[in-house]
């Protein structure tokens, strides 16, 4: 009869639900395995907390190349292929912080990194992590859904120091993967590789601000991880 009952009221909270949405995403379990790259959200530094907001993560080419040059030379960064994973970092694990992605080649909503979830203590630091192996080459811009205006109010614990963690220097950045033997041709950039061609993903990923970046082409400008249009930004 107990069971019975069980039953009965799993089936009414069940349709009390109605049906999942179609865009439904559920937060992804931390994966297995042992990390290409760390990532730190956050740090604490002399006693303060401070943001830290990677650019970019992933293999970076040199764009502005003579003209008549075959193929644009790799210019730094660690390369990043396909279930390569990347652990990311938060170092006030009191604060809720994710990764979430709206843009992804693949699904990427992370936990909140937030006490119990994942805290471990290393070199005197304690923090809570997730680590996402990306399944499939493409272009991951991930950003915190935790982000407001102003800010959340972090106080110091020892310090007593307040800071406020908002929407502008809330983690926005971008983890780049290339396809394994890919092509880093101008025609890949240009869109006119021949057909059959595996080209690079990362051409066109930059890592730094300004007009002067030379991971992206003359007329665009480097912004967030991204080559964007130097007149209308995009």
């Amino acid at each position: 009869m107990r069971a019975r009952l069980l039953l009965v009221f799993a089936l009414y909270a069940a349709a009390c639900k109605g049906p999942v949405p179609a865009d439904f995403q559920p937060v992804q379990d931390s994966a297995k395995g042992s990390p290409r790259i760390i990532a730190s959200l956050n740090r604490i530094i002399d006693g303060r907390y401070r943001t830290i907001t990677p650019l970019c993560i992933g293999q970076r080419y040199t764009v502005r190349v003579p003209e008549g040059t075959a193929v644009f030379p790799r210019s730094g960064g660690l390369s990043m292929l396909p279930d390569q994973i990347v652990e990311f970092r938060n170092y006030q694990p009191d604060v809720a912080t994710n990764i979430t992605s709206l843009s992804s080649p693949a699904p990427l909503f992370s936990p909140n990194l937030v006490r119990p979830y994942n805290v471990t203590t290393e070199s005197g630091q304690t923090f809570s992590y997730w680590r996402y192996a990306f399944p499939r080459p493409g272009i991951y811009e991930y950003f915190d859904t935790n982000m407001g205006s102003p800010g959340r109010e972090v106080v110091d614990s020892y310090y007593g120091t307040v800071t406020y963690v908002g929407e502008s220097n809330a983690p926005k950045a971008v983890v780049c993967v290339d396809p394994p033997s890919c092509q880093a041709t101008p025609e890949c950039l240009a869109g006119t590789a021949p057909e059959g061609t595996v080209c690079c993903t990362c051409v066109g990923v930059c890592c730094g601000d300004g007009p002067t970046d030379s991971q992206c082409a003359t007329d665009r400008l480097c912004v967030r991880g991204r080559c964007v249009d130097a007149e209308t930004g995009e």
